[in-house]
């Protein structure tokens, strides 16, 4: 355990002195008995004091509640770190070992000139992708970096600057086999190259067949196709007004990938503001654009949501649910009805016949547990969360032990919910009236829970392992490791 998890109670060591230490009586000459004497009362407060400190060390509590050692409520970006000493694999669950607490594993400073440059992270598999952009007097620069943080800290794999870049927009990015795709730039992923895109105007969405499809922020599309000589544009196609918000607000399912595929037919769910108009699918061969409803009758003021699946879309509201395949063809019509329910993010995507079954109450085989939002405007009435695995075993009550919390939970959110195995632990990203973005880890079996402050202050947060999560704090990259790795 690092020094900085430490609350600031102490016991004294063996060398510092009890106070109590015995020696071999003496006979004293009589003397005058003062009660309420100086000597005596601060003699009596520091054998008191002693007390206490020592009952909390020998007996420490019967309870539930975790110790606060392995809760941070404040942090010292130079407070000492733990290193990682975790099992370095990402499937997609919580590992049980975060029931022990949360420790600081390592601190990566970028940049010590520039505290407000835009970082970007992504993982995969051991490594984790780094790009900056920052600004130093009149002189502008993008860095690339990759970092393997599968030991105690991390290691530079290659380091890649450009001085002078265009605008880089890291909001949406495509990663391919070899590079991740940004508007302007693209980074070679094994060593660090940078080189120009042709589409600086526009924003990469998918890349199906192997036609790279690129967006503006209007109402225009073009493919882009790799050949031997460099990128060659094979189609423009017209489509309506785009919008590139995230569509994993309900958080049934999970975009990962706009790519939409049944092994014959492969579609690109296109970036299109349903405010405004239905969603569109484009063929990316081609060009053709596909609406999955009638215009004419679409109504903007209470469009449908979006839950993509691997090999369709399904349209929904309050009453009725529309399954498309992945040609954009209506196949299905059923009640829309969730129940409430939500489903923990795995990293996989359900197929439409998976959603439909969802909608019919089945529990969702894609993901490990289903997760239901209880006494949300109640204030500190518990549970907050019931989470129920798909595998089967019982419901866990999410109710964090509030001696161990900054605040109470009134008109809370949550999002962002990962479960370990048989949902013994459970991860949960809370918003309240009293503050965005924090982060509980809680124990369902016995509701310890743990937060540290330096976690709910990060921004980025990035999932490289099941015992691993990184976030960017001013211009500095911070792992989170449970305490026992």
């Amino acid at each position: 355990m690092s020094n900085g998890d430490h609350s600031g109670t102490n016991t004294p060591s063996r060398e510092q002195g009890s106070g109590m230490e015995r020696h071999a009586p003496t006979k004293q000459p009589p003397r005058e008995s003062k009660l309420f004497s100086l000597p005596r009362i601060v003699t009596t407060l520091a054998v008191i004091v002693l007390i206490v400190l020592v009952g909390r060390w020998i007996w420490p509590s019967g309870s539930t509640a975790p110790s606060l050692q392995r809760t941070a409520r404040t942090y010292d970006a130079h407070a000492p770190t733990s290193g990682y000493s975790g099992h370095a694999t990402n499937t997609h669950l919580l590992s049980p070992d975060w029931a022990s607490g949360i420790e600081t594993a390592w601190r990566l400073p970028l940049n010590a000139g520039d505290k407000n440059a835009t970082v970007f992270l992504y993982a995969e598999g051991s490594t984790l992708y780094v790009t900056f952009q920052s600004i130093l007097g009149s002189s502008k620069a993008f860095t690339a970096q990759a970092y393997d943080l599968s030991g105690t800290e991390p290691r530079l794999l290659w380091d890649e600057k450009k001085q002078k870049p265009p605008h880089i927009d890291t909001s949406a990015f495509v990663v391919t086999d070899t590079d991740i795709v940004f508007n302007s730039i693209i980074i070679h992923k094994a060593t660090g190259r940078l080189s120009h895109t042709p589409w600086e105007d526009m924003k990469p969405v998918a890349l199906a067949d192997g036609v790279l499809v690129a967006c503006d922020e209007d109402v225009t599309c073009d493919g882009w196709e790799r050949g031997s000589s460099g990128w060659e544009q094979k189609w423009t196609s017209r489509t309506a007004q785009h919008s590139f918000t995230s569509l994993n607000r309900d958080r049934i399912t999970y975009l990962d990938s706009r790519v939409i595929t049944n092994g014959e037919t492969t579609r690109v769910l296109l970036p299109i503001n349903t405010d405004q108009h239905p969603a569109q699918l484009i063929d990316p061969l081609t060009g053709v654009v596909t609406n999955l409803e009638d215009p004419a009758s679409y109504n903007s003021e209470e469009p449908r949501n979006l839950l993509l699946a691997h090999d369709g879309i399904v349209a929904y509201d309050a009453f009725t649910a529309l399954t498309f395949d992945a040609g954009g063809f209506l196949v299905g019509v059923q009640p829309a009805s969730t129940g409430g329910r939500m489903t923990t993010d795995d990293g996989t995507l359900p197929s439409i016949a998976d959603i439909q079954a969802f909608f019919s109450g089945s529990a969702p085989t894609w993901a490990t547990a289903t997760v239901k939002t209880v006494n949300g405007a109640k204030g500190e009435q518990c549970p907050f969360l019931t989470v129920t695995p798909t595998g089967g075993g019982p419901s866990r009550a999410v109710c964090p032990n509030d001696n161990n919390l900054n605040h109470t939970y009134v008109a809370y959110s949550s999002s962002d919910i990962r479960v370990s195995p048989g949902a013994d632990v459970v991860f949960a990203e809370f918003n309240t009236l009293q503050r965005h973005n924090e982060d509980v880890f809680v124990d369902t079996r016995n509701g310890s829970s743990y937060v540290s402050e330096e976690l709910n202050a990060a921004k980025n947060i990035t999932w490289v392992f099941d015992d691993l999560v990184v976030g960017v704090i001013d211009n500095t990259i911070v792992a989170f490791t449970p305490h026992s790795s």
